[in-house]
C-alpha cells in the first residue's frame, strides 16, 4: 500500500497536509511573535514521526510478548545543524516505560529500532524532487 501526503500552502507559514490512505487532515505552521501556530512546524513534525513510529513498534513488542505495561513515552530531540547543509543533528530518542523488560531489554531495543521511520532516515540517500506544473 502507497502512502501518499499533500501538502497545500495556505499562507504565510502554513500548510494543510491531506494524509492517504488514513484521509485525515492537519496543519503545519511556524511560530512567530504575537502569534501561536495551528500545528507543529515540518521539524517538529518530522521528530513526532520518528517518536510515533517507535512509540507504535514498542507497544507491538510489549503486547506481542505480554508485557504489562501502563505508560509509555518517547522523547525526541535534536538540534539544527550551523552549517550546510543545515539538517538535524545529534537526534535522541528517549523511551520510557513501567514495562518490566529484564533480560529482554537489549532485543526490545533492537525491535523498536526496525520501525519504518527509523530505517528510512538511516537508509535514504536521495529524495527525487520534481517541479510539475498545475494546470
Amino acid at each position: 500500500m502507497e502512502t501518499r501526503i499533500e501538502v497545500k500552502f495556505i499562507q504565510e507559514d502554513k500548510f494543510q497536509i491531506k494524509t492517504s490512505p488514513s484521509e485525515t487532515t492537519l496543519l503545519i505552521d511556524k511560530p512567530k511573535e504575537g502569534y501561536l501556530p495551528q500545528g507543529p512546524n515540518p521539524l517538529e513534525l518530522f521528530l513526532s514521526a520518528l517518536g510515533g513510529c517507535i512509540g507504535v513498534y514498542a507497544k507491538i513488542y510489549l503486547l506481542r510478548h505480554q508485557i504489562v505495561f501502563k505508560e509509555l513515552n518517547i522523547k525526541v530531540a535534536a538540534e539544527l545543524s550551523k552549517e550546510s547543509p543545515i539538517q538535524l543533528i545529534n537526534l535522541r530518542v528517549n523511551v520510557y516505560t513501567d514495562a518490566q523488560l529484564g533480560e529482554k531489554r537489549d532485543i526490545f531495543l533492537r525491535f523498536i529500532k526496525n520501525c519504518p521511520v527509523h530505517n528510512t532516515i538511516l537508509n535514504t540517500k536521495e529524495i527525487n524532487i520534481a517541479n510539475n506544473k498545475i494546470s
